[in-house]
């Protein structure tokens, strides 16, 4: 945004913004964000001046990758390998304004590769959202609000936070979702689905504006992950057993059925 700097100011500013600068040869780099900001500034008649007009996580970020980009040596292999996976149930509002419950992902993980002199290097990465800035209008004088010359409002506007925006969004079928997954998976060389089971396929619970402020945790393999329903999948990280939508039966989070057995007031396995 447009303040008083100094030329050495001016001259770090544009270091620090061409460090993110120029088009990834190797990998592909999630920089969504950084374009969100650069067009909302732009709205408001205003320009990107420093890595401080952007959230510092999404800035390092984005350095870092092009950084391992510019740095590898692709000829001798990138790894790209998924750490952690979450899948999260969203409120979207459709053609008509009505709201909408979807089903996003979104995981992380590093790029892996060697430089010229083959030492080790490597990136995080994180894909299936990006955030948005809010901007409000701060009047430099709440008691003389215009430029009596011009008749301007007095006063800048400033980043009031952001919203979270997803753009992975998965499908309701049962075999569609599977394939989708696995094709993440088999398109990220060095990811395997065996890597994730433990501990590292997650559900996270709906938030009232689709942030990650909600709980989240599990355990899945990669069958429950892919196969059971946001719904399915939110039960069973609840209560360790969920209702089977298909069939309306009780599985436990082995896929074993289960019912209440009164007696001892318990789920148990049906044998």
């Amino acid at each position: 945004m447009t303040t008083e700097i100094s030329e050495f100011e001016r001259q770090q500013n544009e270091l620090e913004l061409r460090a993110i600068a120029g088009k990834a040869q190797h990998i592909e780099i999630n920089e969504r964000t950084i374009a969100a900001y650069k067009k909302a500034f732009a709205d408001k008649g205003l320009v990107v001046e420093s890595e401080i007009d952007l959230p510092a996580e999404d800035y390092h970020l984005v350095k870092k990758a092009k950084d391992f980009d510019s740095r590898v040596d692709a000829p001798q292999g990138i790894k790209k390998v998924i750490e952690s996976m979450v899948r999260q149930p969203v409120t979207v509002f459709n053609k008509n304004g009505k709201p909408e419950v979807k089903d996003v992902l979104y995981y992380n993980g590093y790029w892996y590769g060697v430089d010229s002199h083959v030492i080790e290097i490597g990136a995080e990465f994180r894909e299936g959202f990006y955030k948005k800035p809010k901007l409000s209008f701060t009047y430099v004088d709440a008691t003389n609000l215009y430029d009596s010359k011009t008749g301007e409002r007095r006063g800048q506007y400033k980043t009031v936070g952001n919203s979270i925006e997803h753009y992975i969004f998965l499908s309701s079928d049962k075999n569609k979702r599977r394939k989708e997954l696995e094709t993440i998976i088999n398109e990220a060389a060095g990811s395997y689905t065996r890597n994730l089971e433990n501990g590292h396929l997650h559900y996270r619970h709906p938030s009232a504006n689709n942030d990650h402020s909600g709980g989240h945790g599990g355990s899945f393999n990669w069958n429950q992950f892919c196969d059971l329903s946001i719904e399915e999948l939110g039960e069973c990280q609840n209560k360790n057993y969920y209702k089977e939508k298909s069939s309306g039966l009780l599985k436990d989070r082995e896929g074993v059925r289960v019912e209440y057995n009164r007696s001892t007031d318990k789920l148990e396995a049906i044998k």
